[in-house]
């Protein structure tokens, strides 16, 4: 299972990191937080000149995420800690380090069926000369005809086909440094490396930024690059052939991606720090689920008679346009995004993200946010495939490339423990619906819920501590 952070997010990040910190000391003149990211360490620089921009202090980081979907379904928890090092020359060194520990019920492609569904995948081991044999997340582990051992599990007759026995972990960590290089405002470099039971990335990115106009504008601009590999358990799935126990002879497959994001920052006022950002990138490789499946249906039922395993193309081209407010006034700061996205599988979205930090008391302060969500399917989405159709070259029932929209409620509490440490509790609520009863749907479909709403909450919570 892909548990990795996408890059796109992670680059748009660093370019406002580093367009927040070129902004700083012009902040510091105008007497306004607007031209700073609302941190904790950029709170302090506003009320410490032995911290901020030109003084060398260390800002260490320690959170920790759940996440919980409703219904019994995916469990997430992840421990994570960052430790930054600013030093008097200007220069930022970066460390990060993330564990996920993901279980529980998903989806794994299928449509519901009148009658009772069996599913079969392959289990890493030999033969034991046992036929059947209890597993975890309610299946049983059976030795097939050619003396492999499988997994087998039984879905009840109308539910949504889920797998009970999904589970995975990943570490991570990242590095970057960031410096003024002579006539440059800042440069930077960094790399990162993330490693699953299944599933592995590399990744690596180069920065530059340069501010003009008195402090005010700041264009940035960051190349990034990454290389991927896929391990599935019981090997590679030859796309579109029928779900089976067997063991694949092809054990691994790769992707590599590149990419660029420039962005702009400007200071507008006193009160509003305005930031763009362009993202563009391209991937070629391996880009199939190896555990989704699509059923195949009579045309006349709509019951499924086989399942078969998805896939996408192998190239993918990607863009997006990023545009972020702060408007700060007083105990106020408002922060309103969108942004809006394209791929060349036919993709299309839009987010909208607003958020309202009011400061309470001189230590206390609540952010509450809301975040609108909407895209349309990929050209290859199915729902299924219909027996007496021919058979597509790309084909996945993936509902991250269905059509739906989503929203997510949050409200975040930060406590100012002292000036140089901060306590925070960010928690929230997701929703996301799609078309759960399609046109097309054939026979006992179309009573069914294709397109199950997906609910889940989370809760973040984190210490700050700045310190020389």
């Amino acid at each position: 299972m892909q548990l990795k952070k996408k890059k796109a997010r992670q680059l748009r990040d660093v370019i406002g990191a580093l367009s927040a910190t070129l902004l700083s000391a012009a902040a510091l003149q105008l007497d306004s937080a607007a031209a700073q990211s609302p941190t904790p360490s950029s709170l302090d620089a506003a009320s410490d000149n032995n911290f901020g921009p030109g003084s060398a202090y260390s800002e260490v980081n320690a959170a920790m995420l759940v996440y919980q979907e409703t219904g019994g379904r995916v469990t997430a928890v992840e421990p994570s800690a960052a430790l930054a090092v600013h030093m008097a020359g200007g220069s930022v060194l970066n460390f990060e380090a993330i564990a996920d520990a993901v279980s529980g019920a998903t989806p794994n492609g299928a449509v519901p069926s009148s009658v009772p569904q069996f599913f079969i995948t392959p289990l890493k081991g030999s033969a034991s000369g046992v036929s059947s044999t209890s597993a975890s997340g309610g299946s049983t582990v059976i030795q097939l005809p050619n003396n492999q051992l499988a997994r087998q599990y039984m879905v009840p007759s109308g539910e949504t086909p889920e797998d009970f026995g999904f589970k995975d972990r990943r570490n991570a960590f990242n590095v970057s440094w960031s410096q003024p290089l002579g006539a440059i405002s800042l440069v930077g470099l960094g790399g990162g490396y993330s490693r699953e039971h299944d599933y592995q990335a590399s990744t690596a990115h180069i920065d530059i930024a340069q501010t003009f106009n008195s402090n005010n504008t700041t264009l940035s601009l960051s190349l990034n690059s990454e290389f991927d590999n896929s391990y599935p358990f019981g090997g590679v799935r030859t796309p579109l052939s029928v779900m089976s126990g067997e063991t694949k002879a092809l054990h691994s497959h790769g992707k590599s991606q590149y990419g660029f994001v420039a962005g702009l920052t400007q200071t507008v006022s006193r009160h509003w720090l305005m930031q763009i950002n362009y993202a563009f990138d391209q991937q070629k490789g391996y880009q199939n689920d190896p555990y989704r499946i699509l059923s195949v249906v009579d045309p006349a039922s709509g019951n499924p008679i086989s399942s078969i395993y998805e896939n996408r193309p192998g190239n993918r081209a990607s863009q997006s346009l990023y545009w972020d407010n702060k408007l700060d006034y007083g105990r106020y700061l408002t922060d309103v995004s969108a942004r809006f996205f394209t791929d060349s599988w036919g993709i299309k979205s839009g987010t909208i993200d607003v958020a309202e930090r009011v400061e309470l008391y001189r230590s206390l302060y609540i952010e509450p946010s809301l975040r609108w969500y909407s895209q349309s399917a990929a050209n290859f989405y199915r729902y299924f495939l219909a027996a007496n159709q021919p058979m597509p070259a790309f084909a996945s029932s993936d509902t991250r490339l269905g059509s739906f929209d989503a929203l997510t409620y949050g409200i975040k509490l930060g406590f100012n423990v002292t000036e140089r440490t901060e306590f925070y509790v960010n928690s929230g609520y997701y929703i996301q619906s799609g078309n759960s009863h399609p046109a097309n749907a054939i026979g006992q479909l179309r009573n069914d819920n294709l397109f199950p709403a997906s609910k889940a909450g989370f809760l973040f919570v984190g210490y700050t501590w700045d310190f020389h």
